[in-house]
């Protein structure tokens, strides 16, 4: 999935949370990961040029007589003969490509140990082929309300959260984000679901449950430093909705005597210093009880790590990564790079596996 993350009206109201230096007052904006898919299919053209090989006949016609000969002979002209010698490549190119896949089919083994990694919870070979036949069944659903719903309910499951009160909501947006999951409020949310597939959709849910989960292992460590960390990167969210709105980006600009390049410039820079939203002057904003409140609905009823294990030392890890977390609009390789990401996006790629283990190889990912 090349992810892009594109402006989301709903979650995103203009941000107000930096200083007044910045010309902005202060507000929350809420933080949010997500996960979109775009799929592109390429489109082969070929410009073939006949040569003037031609007799004049009168004004404005010519008869082309080395085409007309050879059609004449072989019963296919030149320009077909092309046509066809592209399909053949496009032909064996995709056969190179599902031969690749048969070859490289995972053993249930390897299966078994994906689920465990995406789940981080043991997964035995005879789970992982119920598991399999599960999500097999699932992405033959046609009708994407009942498809997506099962899935939802399926990979929550998975995940051990069949307990926990995530919702699932649906929406439809100008972005072209397939899902997300979004810390204001614990729903798992799933965009515009007619553009998608089902693979897609799938594979979406299973990358913003890892982000629920990431946020399960900070609540489990610390609740406190959670808390610090959503409400320290919680300004970068801010700066990525201004920049990605020219009105809003426009007006503080004119307001602080500079042009709006010169002003989103300045927003990315001070959006990738980490101690920037520290000490915010003004009115807090920030609700740290109502935040509290979303991640005890989800997660109260979970024990916390122990001190030193493994489990709190990732808790750790995630956590501060969420206070170092950058927005693919302010900076794609810092946030591809960020630890949160990266171990959501590994979920997709060992996905992408366990579908080669259940799919027909002729059905590409």
């Amino acid at each position: 999935m090349t992810e892009r993350i594109g402006y989301n009206p709903y979650f995103y109201s203009y941000p107000q949370y930096l200083s007044n230096n910045f010309g902005v007052n202060n507000r929350f904006s809420p933080n949010f990961r997500s996960n979109s898919v775009g799929v592109t299919s390429p489109q082969t053209s070929v410009n073939y040029t006949t040569p003037p090989d031609t007799v004049e006949i009168s004004a404005g016609n010519k008869i082309n007589e080395a085409s007309t000969q050879e059609k004449q002979k072989t019963g296919m002209s030149t320009g077909a003969k092309i046509g066809l010698g592209i399909l053949g490549t496009a032909a064996a190119t995709y056969g190179c490509v599902v031969g690749h896949r048969i070859i490289n089919k995972p053993s249930i083994e390897k299966v078994a140990k994906n689920f465990s990694e995406i789940f981080r919870r043991d997964v035995s070979k005879d789970e992982a082929q119920k598991m399999v036949k599960n999500y097999d069944e699932l992405l033959k659903i046609k009708d994407k309300d009942e498809f997506c719903k099962k899935a939802f309910e399926q990979v929550k499951k998975d995940y051990g959260y069949e307990k926990i009160d995530i919702p699932l909501i649906f929406e439809n947006t100008k972005t072209n984000i397939a899902a997300g999951f979004n810390h204001t409020d614990g729903c798992i949310y799933v965009y515009n679901k007619e553009m998608s597939s089902n693979k897609y959709i799938l594979a979406s849910l299973i990358h913003e449950f890892k982000h629920a989960q990431q946020a399960e292992y900070g609540y489990r460590t610390s609740i406190e430093k959670l808390l610090d960390a959503v409400h320290k990167n919680s300004g970068r969210h801010a700066i990525k909705n201004i920049i990605e709105n020219e009105k809003l980006l426009a007006s503080i600009a004119k307001a602080q005597n500079k042009t709006s390049k010169e002003y989103k410039e300045e927003l990315l820079k001070l959006a990738k210093t980490e101690d920037l939203f520290v000490n915010v002057g003004g009115k807090e904003s920030f609700d740290r009880n109502k935040r509290k409140e979303v991640y005890d609905r989800l997660f109260s009823s979970l024990s916390p790590f122990k001190l030193d294990s493994e489990n709190y030392k990732q808790g750790l890890k995630y956590i501060e990564a969420e206070a170092k977390y950058i927005p693919s609009g302010i900076d794609e390789v810092l946030y591809k790079n960020n630890l949160l990401e990266k171990d959501a996006y590994a979920t997709e790629d060992k996905f992408k596996e366990i579908y080669n283990y259940f799919a027909n190889p002729w059905r590409i990912f």
